[in-house]
């Protein structure tokens, strides 16, 4: 089964990092993780909602296997040089993140993938 995570741009705003709100957080991180992406028949329902605001996204397929090691950002920032936002798209609750402590131009230099 994939599961999916969602980075979103808004023109003079930078990019958001998506994740759907984790109703039963666990001892695990990667259950953590994985219980906060998003699976197909939400994004059904998150990215027309994305495409009416005009906003650009991307996804990025994610296995279990995977999830070893990786956290949402807004997980271990909690708002600390992190900009976040909670937006609620037909009855599920999202929170944006994103980060503005480093400039964008070095943060790609340091790490090409972004974040």
């Amino acid at each position: 089964m994939r599961r999916y995570n969602i980075y979103a741009s808004m023109p003079l705003v930078g990019r958001y990092e998506l994740m759907k709100e984790n109703q039963h957080p666990g001892a695990e991180p990667e259950d953590d993780y994985w219980n906060e992406c998003f699976t197909w028949q939400e994004l059904k329902k998150v990215i027309p909602f994305l495409r009416s605001q005009g906003w650009k996204f991307e996804l990025e397929s994610i296995t279990r296997e995977q999830t070893g090691g990786r956290l949402h950002m807004f997980s271990i920032s909690c708002g600390v040089n992190h900009d976040f936002r909670t937006l609620n798209i037909s009855g599920m609750r999202i929170i944006m993140a994103r980060d503005f402590s480093m400039n964008r131009t070095l943060k790609e230099s340091l790490n090409p993938i972004g974040y």
